[in-house]
């Protein structure tokens, strides 16, 4: 079987071999796959799915490029590019069924603009609907599977191996923190989000702004702007506070500051590492950035200089945010 010659065949114009991955990632690492595809529809999405599970090729979705780190290895298969774009609001529901290769920080943009409110604490987040239901992004104690109603899926493996679309709703995402129920399966039986319907609210569009201004206002002061994958580490959340219900139990239980990954990794001197290229940001302990072309590699060393740092000093082996790709 020519793998090759059965993508081209199928994915036609839109299919490219040998594509540099870190001109598609936030970190701006990451050496080169085999084959790269942009999907620009749902359907080119399950299209491009289908293709690669019935030719037996590794495939990898990539939303907005951010929170993951390519290998300088690559990757050895097929990065399937999700630039789906539908949104439809249902303003009677005061509801919202939107692609998950949308933008989020567009969506919430044109959520304004029909004068919907909900997701302003993910303002200025990178990334996509999809990338953010996956890792069940949140901010503020608030988290974008509080908002969330349905997920439709493509199932790799559905009845008779035959992959299938499927709607759940919410509760089967099994969102907690930072986490979903498609992060804890892997390989070819993790399921894919296509699109979610999200429940919003009806407001001023110039109370909404004011709230967008107010969280960007936030990052700015608080965050790095540079070429950076986002947060390294989750926040250690003791397993007492895991399955805590009500506000913030998705986003993030309240815990005192000296608690939060980002303190212990400040008090624990990690601004000052450094490997190559890489380095912690000032600002915020839990970043870091590519400063003059660092490699993957030297990402990767970092991130493990800082979670020892951490372990030694307060004997907590912090979980990583960051999703690692490829071949290491």
């Amino acid at each position: 079987m020519d793998k090759a010659k059965i993508l081209k065949n199928v994915l036609k114009e839109n299919l490219r071999e040998h594509e540099i991955m870190r001109n598609h990632t936030t970190m701006r690492v990451g050496g080169v796959c085999d084959f790269y595809y942009e999907a620009k529809t749902t359907d080119d999405l399950v299209k491009a799915v289908k293709t690669a599970l019935k030719t037996k090729i590794p495939y990898f979705i990539l939303g907005g490029g951010s929170n993951v780190v390519f290998s300088d290895y690559g990757f050895p298969g097929l990065v399937i590019k999700n630039s789906s774009s539908n949104i439809a609001f249902m303003q009677e529901k005061s509801q919202a069924i939107v692609d998950a290769g949308v933008n989020l920080t567009s969506f919430i943009l044109e959520a304004t603009s029909h004068n919907f409110s909900g997701l302003e604490f993910l303002y200025g987040v990178p990334g996509t609907i999809g990338g953010a239901l996956y890792g069940n992004a949140g901010a503020y104690g608030q988290a974008i599977g509080d908002f969330t109603k349905f997920v439709t899926l493509l199932i790799p493996k559905g009845k008779d191996g035959i992959p299938e679309i499927v709607q759940y709703e919410a509760p089967w995402m099994e969102f907690g923190y930072r986490e979903s129920r498609l992060k804890k399966i892997s390989g070819y039986q993790k399921p894919i989000i296509l699109s979610a319907r999200v429940q919003l609210a009806q407001n001023r569009q110039e109370e909404i702004m004011r709230r967008l201004n107010s969280f960007k206002e936030k990052r700015w002061q608080t965050q790095p702007v540079g070429q950076s994958a986002g947060c390294v580490f989750r926040n250690p959340i003791p397993k007492e506070l895991q399955n805590v219900t009500g506000r913030g139990s998705k986003g993030m239980p309240d815990l005192p500051q000296e608690r939060r990954a980002g303190f212990m990794l400040e008090k624990a001197g990690a601004k000052k590492l450094r490997v190559g290229s890489a380095r912690v940001s000032a600002k915020h302990a839990n970043f870091i950035l590519n400063t003059n072309g660092a490699k993957a590699q030297e990402i990767r060393q970092l991130a493990e200089q800082m979670r020892t740092a951490v372990y030694e000093k307060f004997d907590v082996n912090l979980q990583e945010e960051v999703e690692f790709i490829g071949q290491w």
